[in-house]
């Protein structure tokens, strides 16, 4: 049995994988179902400037912010602060990659990893190791257990689907409106959702979010920055069957240009959003919103490569300095850089480890939640 099932796999996969990586042979079993990625629009890649990096070499000893990650959260917090006026230095493990780097290898990517995926870390050399009931089992970067985001100027920005949800309102009661079950940290918010809309919105503005008004429990606000991704085929259907069961419908919230905005194009329909990188740059993230602009800034310093490896603390019990390694051009260095303010946005679990990893006498179990 185990046999067969290994048969049908490689069948599946060859015939419906991308025929730039062997399989599908010219494509014919997308001919079959209808889909070509090349077929509804042409695609004009937008004339965006590279993004500016900076020789480890070259950064200077202090900075009044050093930002560990340059994804989601670090490439906001890096603009904000540098169009603050702050001098911040952010530093990324992974590499800037363009959209044609990011492939559309459809057995490889970070929606579906059988083979690999389609941004760093690179496959050999990056383990880590999971450990269940004494038992130790290492695992590559795009094996399931290995619980990889996309490592790159970006993070998984680069590769998510753009849904830009806020939380309702009665996300921030949870515990008053069901209860704290027995044994459980279940605590509502210490903020509310009026609290957050103002944030809210100047996000949806920055990085440009389309979607309609009227879902069934959303806290008031103003319209969307711009009208709804038109619907795919399935999209009438799916809206059909739900209205009969009497379920409001709405179009989901998308970070993805449904017109040029902040020079860059509208969506072109491609239907390859989860997993890979936008051939257009519509789908908004913070490699062609919120990192260049701190990089225009002047205040803003960008180190690719670097991996982050120790956070140290001062005698006043804050956060002082980052220590990181990079593979330059003449071997192996390693940095240590002061900072008035340090921000780990490095990823669940990469934020986790490099607090772990930050021990010293003070603390010999890492940084991290204190609960004395």
């Amino acid at each position: 049995i185990l046999f067969l099932h290994q048969v049908i796999a490689i069948v599946t996969q060859s015939y419906y994988g991308d025929p730039e990586n062997g399989g599908n042979r010219d494509g014919r079993s997308w001919d079959r179902i209808g889909f070509r990625p090349d077929a509804k629009r042409p695609v004009v890649e937008p004339d965006l400037p590279p993004l500016r990096v900076t020789d480890p070499r070259e950064i200077d000893p202090h900075y009044e912010v050093v930002v560990v990650g340059a994804g989601a959260g670090g490439g906001v917090v890096a603009c904000m602060l540098a169009e603050g006026g702050r001098r911040v230095l952010l530093l990324e493990r992974g590499e800037t990659l363009t959209a044609k780097q990011v492939s559309t290898d459809h057995l490889r990517n970070h929606r579906l990893s059988l083979y690999g995926h389609n941004t760093g870390p690179p496959l050999e050399g990056h383990p880590r190791v999971l450990e269940n009931r004494g038992a130790a089992r290492v695992m590559r970067p795009f094996e399931h257990g290995y619980h990889n985001n996309a490592m790159t100027v970006g993070g998984g920005t680069r590769v998510y689907e753009g849904q830009a949800w806020r939380f309702a309102p009665q996300d921030f009661h949870m515990a008053s409106i069901y209860g704290v079950p027995e044994g459980s940290s279940l605590a509502d918010w210490p903020i509310d959702y009026e609290t957050l809309a103002p944030f809210y919105e100047l996000a949806e503005n920055e990085i440009g979010v389309s979607g309609a008004l009227g879902h069934s429990h959303a806290g008031p606000r103003s319209d969307y920055p711009m009208p709804p991704v038109e619907p795919d085929f399935d999209g009438p259907v799916l809206r059909a069957a739900a209205e009969k069961l009497g379920w409001n419908v709405r179009a989901v919230p998308l970070a993805i240009n449904t017109e040029p905005r902040h020079g860059r194009p509208a969506c072109v329909a491609m239907g390859t959003c989860c997993g890979f990188a936008c051939p257009t740059e519509a789908r908004g993230n913070t490699a062609n919103t919120m990192i260049p602009r701190a990089l225009a800034t002047g205040n803003c310093q960008l180190v690719t490569g670097a991996q982050a490896s120790r956070i140290e603390v001062g005698d006043d019990g804050r956060a002082r300095a980052v220590h990181f390694f990079h593979e330059a051009v003449d071997g192996a260095i390693e940095k240590r850089i002061e900072a008035d303010m340090v921000v780990v946005s490095a990823g669940a679990i990469e934020t986790a480890r490099l607090l772990l990893l930050s021990r010293d006498e003070r603390h010999p179990d890492g940084l991290g939640n204190r609960f004395d």
